[in-house]
């Protein structure tokens, strides 16, 4: 892929002011080749996706809305809350210094990088479950404390055995960044549908049995395996998979610059689904489950669609940065920009309008009720608002990160925050848990005009931008 902009610099000619432009030819090539990579990206996405979805679908049909399921949704939340926070960042914050090293330093350097970076994440993914697992017995009773007795105690036993899934987590985050740093996209996007595919055959062979642990277990295993399957690719991409601590660099130093930030603003983003499903536990039996469906399908295409559009162009557009090419930076939001109008706005009125029936097909058998499923459909409705605002937030996240202007995102962190309690609070009482729903719509939509505001309102010699 690097060969595209390598071709641009040579086609470069040195001028008083500069460099000039690339060619035209260059430059179809390297928007092209995003375009591929972003379809490789949500394709596999995609798979693992649907993966995803039998899963639940296959739980739903369990479990239902009952109290296990209640248990199981609120003793995986911190560990996944661990997850989202400290490993979605590793790919933003490690990608483009990661590059710039590999391109001016060597291949070298950057392995000596990459190979700090994984014994950091080993050690600090670690200390993150541990911590939880010895002080699950303080935070859960308030986390749920619409539980009875019984029910929490199914929860902190649940949560115990998920919390292992933390450490794996960061490990194979580690590899599948280097993965797509190498644009080895494929190989990094298949490896999330091994946790589901490994859940469905454990609730098929034990969901009967032994109930939703059976369904702990599964996720259990199933991180094992990502985490060993994300390894033997890094290996393959001719890395170590051995962790070696070299010191604080000044390229190590730059990474933790840039994931401080990030891990704050993803911290304030999946926080709000721990604040979200807690404020859902007090609205009575079957809310903290309606919710976790009803916004099931918005993570869905969030992962397919936000998030696989960032992973496939940051590399790109960190090439771009380093290189000093503020046009295709610019080319890069404005051609996403026409995507959301063109695509993501018309997908997302059309699920809207099917809700119900979407519903009904994927959930409404065995222990799920009618009412559950009228329930859940106006949940869905309500969260797919956030759907086209996600893209663009994605997009302003990785150029924030091409740049190494993540300290921004400290202010966007705040101010998602606030909010996050203040909607929740206002849009709960007046709708239930739908309004918490309608309450993420809010915060996503006020966070992404703001850093919108932030990105375009700089300017500078160096990529056509400056910060305040």
């Amino acid at each position: 892929m690097l060969g595209g902009y390598r071709r641009t610099q040579h086609r470069m000619k040195p001028t008083s002011g500069g460099n000039t432009p690339a060619s035209p030819l260059a430059r179809r090539f390297t928007s092209w080749r995003m375009l591929a990579d972003t379809a490789t990206v949500g394709g596999w996405t995609s798979i693992a996706k649907v993966a995803g979805a039998a899963k639940v679908i296959m739980a739903a049909r369990l479990f239902g809305t009952g109290d296990a399921m209640d248990a199981y949704l609120i003793a995986f939340l911190l560990p996944s809350f661990f997850i989202d926070m400290l490993s979605g960042p590793l790919d933003s914050a490690l990608i483009p210094t990661l590059i710039e090293v590999r391109e001016n330093k060597g291949r070298a350097a950057a392995e000596s990088l990459y190979s700090s970076v994984l014994a950091a994440a080993a050690v600090g993914f670690f200390g993150a479950a541990l911590l939880a697992a010895m002080t699950s017995s303080l935070f859960l009773p308030v986390l749920a404390s619409g539980f009875a007795p019984g029910k929490q105690a199914l929860t902190q036993r649940l949560l115990l055995l998920l919390i292992v899934v933390v450490p794996l987590s960061g490990i194979a985050s580690t590899w599948r960044a280097i993965l797509n740093s190498e644009h080895r996209f494929a190989a990094a996007a298949a490896i999330p549908a091994i946790t589901p595919l490994v859940s469905i055959v454990a609730l098929f062979f034990a969901g009967k049995q032994y109930g939703v642990v059976a369904l702990a277990a599964g996720t259990v295993a199933g991180g094992t395996l990502e985490a060993i399957a994300g390894g033997v690719g890094a290996k393959w991409a001719g890395y170590s998979i051995v962790p070696r601590w070299a010191g604080m660099s000044v390229a190590l130093r730059q990474v933790a610059a840039q994931y401080a930030p990030l891990v704050a603003v993803t911290l304030v983003m999946t926080g709000s689904a721990l604040v979200d499903q807690g404020m859902a536990a007090r609205l009575g039996s079957g809310s903290v489950a309606a919710l976790s469906y009803g916004t099931r399908l918005l993570g869905v295409l969030i992962v397919i669609g936000p998030t696989a559009v960032g992973t496939a162009v940051l590399p790109h557009i960190s090439t771009a940065a380093m290189l000093a090419e503020p046009k295709a930076l610019r080319r890069s939001l404005r051609t996403y920009g026409l995507f959301i109008l063109a695509v993501i706005l018309p997908v997302t009125a059309g699920l809207m309008y099917f809700s119900e029936p979407i519903v009904r097909v994927l959930f409404q058998k065995g222990a799920f009720s009618e009412e559950a499923a009228q329930l859940v459909s106006a949940v869905q409705k309500a969260s797919l608002l956030q759907l086209p605002i996600a893209v663009l937030l994605a997009l302003e996240v990785r150029l924030t990160s091409a740049l190494k202007i993540n300290r921004l995102l400290y202010r966007v962190a705040a101010l998602s925050l606030i909010m996050t309690f203040g909607f929740d609070m206002i849009f709960m009482r007046w709708l239930g848990v739908v309004g918490i729903a309608f309450a993420g719509a809010a915060v996503r939509l006020v966070s992404s005009l703001y850093l919108s505001c932030k990105i375009f309102g700089m300017r500078g010699a160096s990529y056509g931008f400056q910060t305040d």
